[in-house]
């Protein structure tokens, strides 16, 4: 079972209520890593339990008080994922795969390959809020207006790109709910060990759905069908092997 992440990131700013507290982790966190904490990061035998220990006393409460974030900053400031009973409405999380409509707040350029400390390849996409809605309301229009096809027949092509525009509009509206200035990041997670570094390295799904939609737009449905198809494809592929559907995938 490997999990993919979405993930919003808040001004710190703005969360007035805990603002003080989450100073003071990410202070103490940097300091003591030397760097940002962020949902690549792996915890290793006791580390955790010594961190927590450690910062409890620093800040003078309980463990039991201590609460953990994901943060990452800009040349603007800092911007967290509060975690715990909360990370529910921060992060949205797929197992085995990644749905398409994930895909849709970024741009390629956007993307970052990259390995970690202890060599696993990973990957991750990273935009502001404000763009991930205008891309994503920009997809529901192009959808909508393909769909005026069906008027001169039905292709097979309607049905799966009405899938992925319910997908569209649920995410549009759970990430309207959070402040615009903030980040919305894709994280491959755990899948990213089910898929060749070189393989993933030149992964580019992002791409491959706006070129469909461009393809849509220029109302060149069959090869809007076969570029969606093979997307689909590769990704259930992921899927089987993530989950163990199938001895050996056609992904290398």
């Amino acid at each position: 079972m490997a999990h993919s992440l979405l993930i919003v990131y808040e001004p710190l700013n703005i969360l007035i209520d805990k603002r003080g507290y989450w100073e003071g982790y990410i202070d103490f966190y940097e300091k003591y890593w030397g760097g940002p904490t962020s949902p690549f990061g792996v915890w290793f035998g006791q580390e955790y339990e010594t961190f927590r220990k450690v910062l409890s006393e620093h800040m003078g409460i309980d463990e039991e008080e201590i609460e953990d974030c994901f943060f990452m900053k800009d040349k603007e400031g800092y911007y967290i994922t509060p975690l715990g009973s909360k990370a529910k409405s921060y992060i949205l999380s797929s197992e085995n795969y990644i749905p398409i409509e994930w895909f849709v707040p970024f741009r390629d350029e956007e993307r970052e390959f990259f390995y970690t400390p202890w060599g696993f390849a990973g990957m991750h996409y990273d935009a502001k809020v404000n763009l991930g809605l205008k891309r994503l309301r920009e997809a529901d229009e192009i959808i909508r207006m393909a769909a005026e096809g069906r008027r001169k027949g039905w292709l097979p092509i309607f049905q799966r790109l009405d899938d992925i525009q319910v997908g569209i509009i649920e995410l549009e509206k759970w990430l309207s709910g959070f402040d615009p200035s903030g980040y919305v990041l894709l994280n491959y997670g755990e899948l990213s060990s089910f898929i060749h570094p070189y393989t993933l390295k030149n992964e580019r799904s992002v791409k491959e759905i706006w070129d469909v939609l461009s393809l849509l737009e220029k109302g060149q449905i069959d090869k809007a069908q076969l570029t969606l198809n093979i997307m689909v494809e590769k990704w259930e592929d992921i899927r089987k092997k993530a989950s163990g559907d199938v001895i050996k995938s056609t992904i290398q």
